[in-house]
C-alpha cells in the first residue's frame, strides 16, 4: 500500500527565505541611513579638528547624504561647496593685514582687510595691483570709489574632507560604528516580526 502526501514546504521554505532576505535589506538600509547621518556629524567635526577652523555649521551645509533603500544597499555623505570665504577661517583685522586659522596655525595675509559689500556680504579683500580711485556719479552725487579689489578664500568643504587624516579618522569611526547599527536594526525588526 502506498499513501502519497503533498506538502507545500518548497512553497514555505521560498517565503521564509524571501522573508529574511526582506528583513536583511530593511536593516541594513536602516543601518546604512543611521550610520551615514552619524558619520556627516563626524566629519564635519573631523574637518574642523583637522586644522579647518570652520565653524561645524558652516562644513554642515556642504555637506548631503545620498540615502539607502531595501533595493539599494549604499548610502553616502557627500561634500560639495565653493572655496569657503576666508572670513569664515577666524579672520581677525590686524595692522599689517589680516589674521586668519587655516589649516594648523594663524597665519597674516599682508595687505588683507575685512571689508562689507553694500550687500551686506563680509569678506576678506585684497586691492589688486595698480587698482585706482575713480570719481563716479551715484544718484546724481558724485563720489569716490576704490576699484579693483578681490576676495579671497580658504580651502572647500570637499578640500577638508578629502585630506588623508579627516579620511583615516572617518574609515575607523564607520568600521567600529556600523556593525552595531546593523544588529541593533536586526534586532529591532527581529523583534517586531514576533509580535
Amino acid at each position: 500500500m502506498q499513501i502519497g502526501c503533498r506538502t507545500n514546504a518548497g512553497t514555505v521554505a521560498l517565503e521564509f527565505s524571501t522573508a529574511a532576505r526582506d528583513m536583511r535589506d530593511k536593516a541594513t538600509s536602516g543601518a546604512l541611513n543611521e550610520m551615514a547621518e552619524q558619520a556627516k556629524v563626524a566629519a564635519a567635526r573631523g574637518i574642523r579638528d583637522a586644522g579647518y577652523k570652520v565653524r561645524v555649521r558652516t562644513i554642515k551645509a556642504g555637506l548631503s547624504i545620498s540615502r539607502a533603500s531595501p533595493s539599494k544597499l549604499r548610502a553616502a555623505v557627500i561634500a560639495r561647496g565653493q572655496p569657503i570665504p576666508l572670513v569664515e577661517f577666524s579672520a581677525r583685522d590686524t595692522s599689517r593685514g589680516v589674521s586668519v586659522s587655516v589649516l594648523h596655525g594663524r597665519k597674516t595675509i599682508s595687505g588683507a582687510f575685512i571689508g562689507v559689500m553694500p550687500n551686506g556680504h563680509r569678506g576678506v579683500f585684497v586691492r589688486v595691483e595698480g587698482a585706482q580711485h575713480k570719481k563716479m556719479k551715484t544718484r546724481g552725487k558724485a563720489s569716490w570709489h576704490a576699484l579693483g579689489i578681490r576676495e579671497l578664500f580658504g580651502p572647500s568643504v570637499p578640500d577638508g574632507l578629502a585630506n588623508r587624516e579627516v579620511q583615516d579618522a572617518l574609515q575607523a569611526f564607520v568600521a567600529e560604528k556600523f556593525p552595531v547599527l546593523l544588529e541593533r536594526h536586526h534586532k529591532w525588526l527581529a523583534s517586531r516580526r514576533r509580535r
